[in-house]
C-alpha cells in the first residue's frame, strides 16, 4: 500500500526535485503527500512528520506565503519540543526558520524572540557555531530595522567571530554579508545618525 515509509521518502525526493526546478506547485503537492503518508505511518507527533512540515514551510516561504509557512513551522516546533525536548538543536533550527518568516511579515518582536531562543539553545549546545552566527546576524538585522545601530553592530561583530569560529572565510557569502552590515552600521554611527 501507499502507507509505507519508502513511499513517503520517494514523495519527499520528488518534492525536492520539483523545488530545485522552481516548480513550487508540484513541490508543494509532493511534500504534502509525503506529510500525509508520514502522519498515517507514524502519527502526527513524530519528528519525520515535523521534517515534512519543514519542507512544506520552505515552499510556502519561497512563494511568499509566510503566514502559511509560520503555521507549518509552529506545528513542527510543537512536535519537536514534544519528542526531542526544548533544548534540542532541531528545536533551535526550527525557531530560527520561524524567526525568518516572522521578520518577513514585520512581526519583529516575535522574530527577535525566536532568534534569541535559537541562539540560547545553540550556544548552550555548542555544536553549531554557524547557527549561532546566523541567529546573531538576524538579531542585528532586527536591531537595524529599529535604527538601534549600536546593538546591531554588537550583534554583527559577535556573529562575525562565530562565523570565523565555524571555519567560514571572509569571502563566504554569509561572512561577506555580515562584514557589509558592520561597515554600514559603522558608517551610520560615525555620521551621527
Amino acid at each position: 500500500g501507499n502507507d509505507h515509509e519508502s513511499v513517503a521518502n520517494t514523495l519527499h525526493c520528488l518534492g525536492y526535485i520539483h523545488d530545485s526546478k522552481n516548480d513550487s506547485d508540484k513541490a508543494l503537492t509532493y511534500h504534502k503527500e509525503a506529510w500525509n503518508v508520514r502522519k498515517a505511518i507514524f502519527g502526527k507527533d513524530h519528528v519525520k512528520v515535523a521534517s515534512s512540515l519543514d519542507d512544506i514551510a520552505g515552499i510556502y516561504q519561497k512563494i511568499g506565503d509566510n503566514v502559511k509557512a509560520i503555521s507549518c513551522l509552529k506545528e513542527a516546533l510543537r512536535v519537536r519540543k514534544l519528542t526531542l525536548g526544548n533544548e534540542d538543536m532541531e528545536v533551535a533550527t526550527t525557531l530560527f526558520g520561524l524567526g525568518i518568516c516572522c521578520a518577513a511579515i514585520n512581526e519583529t518582536p516575535k522574530a527577535m524572540e525566536c532568534y534569541n531562543r535559537a541562539l540560547e539553545i545553540s550556544a548552550f549546545d555548542g555544536s553549531n557555531p554557524k547557527l549561532e552566527a546566523q541567529a546573531l546576524h538576524q538579531i542585528g538585522c532586527v536591531h537595524a530595522l529599529t535604527c538601534s545601530y549600536r546593538d546591531a553592530l554588537q550583534s554583527w561583530r559577535t556573529s562575525l567571530s562565530k562565523y570565523r569560529e565555524a571555519g567560514l572565510a571572509d569571502d563566504h557569502y554569509m561572512v561577506a554579508c555580515t562584514l557589509g552590515n558592520i561597515e554600514m552600521a559603522e558608517n551610520v554611527l560615525s555620521s551621527g545618525q
